[in-house]
């Protein structure tokens, strides 16, 4: 009986990781802003369009890596964890090159400032946790949400504050989902949440401003 719960669990982790992956957090977190910045605002739709690329589409491709290496036959020919340790590290991969790649086309088409301030924070918390897993193995899942949701509650102050509850959500399914420790996923939250808001402190970006 107990193993069957810590296989539900496992299996519900799993699914809860997905749901809550990066690429579609920030898709939407993008996409809700678009509809705060003023319809008048010079570049609005080619700001959003260029990140949604940069910050969803591209990354998300790395999902391609879930599908298995198979056999002549078409019988899968490697475990189930060699399959997700290789897509969770061409995702990393995906990223890295994604995200600077957005943030200069931002730069080159002047996108409102708030696409550009997001895009820097996924690009120096990708940088983050590049310098972090030397010593220490944070989850890129956990900064993925945190990320997000403390710039949409940084902007839009208490009626943005249920988003908070993504972030537990997130951790509890990657411990479920056994690719990190309860340390490694509060490492990787707090670290991507004091980038985001430093960022946006930096851009000029005050709490509450939308």
């Amino acid at each position: 009986m107990a193993n069957n719960f810590r296989r539900t669990y496992h299996i519900i982790g799993i699914v809860v990781s997905q749901i809550v992956n990066v690429p579609f957090i920030a898709g939407a977190a993008i996409t809700l802003l678009l509809f705060t910045v003023q319809p008048d605002v010079p570049h609005r739709l080619i700001g959003w369009g260029v990140s949604l690329i940069f910050l969803t589409i591209v990354p998300a491709l790395s999902l391609l890596f879930y599908i298995p290496r198979r056999d002549a036959i078409s019988r899968r020919i490697e475990p189930w964890a060699s399959t997700e340790k290789r897509q969770r590290v061409m995702s990393f991969v995906f990223m890295a090159v994604s995200y600077p790649i957005g943030f200069v086309l931002l730069k080159l088409v002047q996108a409102p400032a708030i696409f550009e301030a997001i895009m820097l924070t996924y690009v120096i918390v990708v940088l983050g946790l590049i310098l972090v897993n030397i010593f220490f193995k944070a989850s890129g899942h956990a900064a993925g949400v945190a990320g997000p949701v403390s710039a949409l509650i940084y902007l839009y102050g208490l009626i943005a504050t249920p988003l908070i509850a993504l972030i537990p959500l997130t951790m509890w399914a990657r411990v479920r989902a056994k690719g990190h420790t309860l340390s490694q996923t509060i490492v990787g939250a707090l670290l991507s949440a004091a980038i985001t808001v430093t960022i946006l402190a930096l851009y000029g970006f005050r709490p509450g401003q939308f």
